[in-house]
């Protein structure tokens, strides 16, 4: 769990339940998720994962893209910043994502 809502989902899998790969900070991806996501029963935490530091705690660089021009701001650590196509290639998009769409992610190797 990160800062604005984010959940980082590691590259690395593990065998062993409950044993993530604590320190790691390669991520496969990092989305905003819906409050109910973090508080469903049956998705248990798995392991604390503490940050060496305060950018730790926060997720990458999203991309917003304006829904009428397409043109893309850069919403990091709470704020947005103009942007221009090379400064956004390979960012998540800003979205709050609900716990289907993760679970078809996890799966699936893509975005829904």
């Amino acid at each position: 769990m990160l800062r604005d809502a984010s959940v980082a989902f590691y590259c690395t899998r593990s065998n062993e339940p409950g044993m993530p790969p604590i320190g790691e900070r390669e991520y496969e991806f990092v989305v905003g998720v819906y409050d109910d996501v973090l508080r469903a029963e049956d998705v248990p935490v798995v392991g604390h994962d503490p940050g060496v530091g305060p950018e730790d705690e926060w997720p990458p660089p999203y991309v917003i893209r304006d829904a009428l021009t397409g043109r893309p701001t850069i919403y990091h650590h709470g704020t947005r910043s103009k942007a221009n196509e090379d400064q956004v290639v390979g960012l998540e998009p800003a979205a709050v994502w609900a716990r289907w769409h993760l679970i078809e992610r996890l799966v699936s190797g893509s975005a829904p």
